[in-house]
């Protein structure tokens, strides 16, 4: 089962909504507030399942590496936002 976005309103990974890469909180104090501020939520709790999906990143802030591509599955390594 994928991962789901916690953003509000957002339907990435969920039933018929779109399918999109999710990534996990960073690590980081400073980054992981300034992604906090930019969710509208109150209530959010982050945990290691938490995630945000690549809609909510400009392009340009989203760094798309593959470095490792499974040719049977199509599976290709997750990507990093900047």
């Amino acid at each position: 089962m994928p991962y789901k976005c916690c953003v509000p309103n957002c339907a990435g990974n969920y039933g018929k909504g779109p399918k999109v890469h999710v990534f996990s909180f960073p690590l980081n104090e400073n980054c992981r507030k300034i992604w906090l501020n930019a969710i509208p939520r109150s209530d959010l709790v982050v945990t290691k399942y938490t995630r945000v999906c690549n809609l909510h990143f400009a392009e340009d802030s989203i760094i798309w590496e593959s470095t490792f591509h499974d040719q049977k599955t199509g599976h290709i390594k997750q990507k990093k936002p900047r």
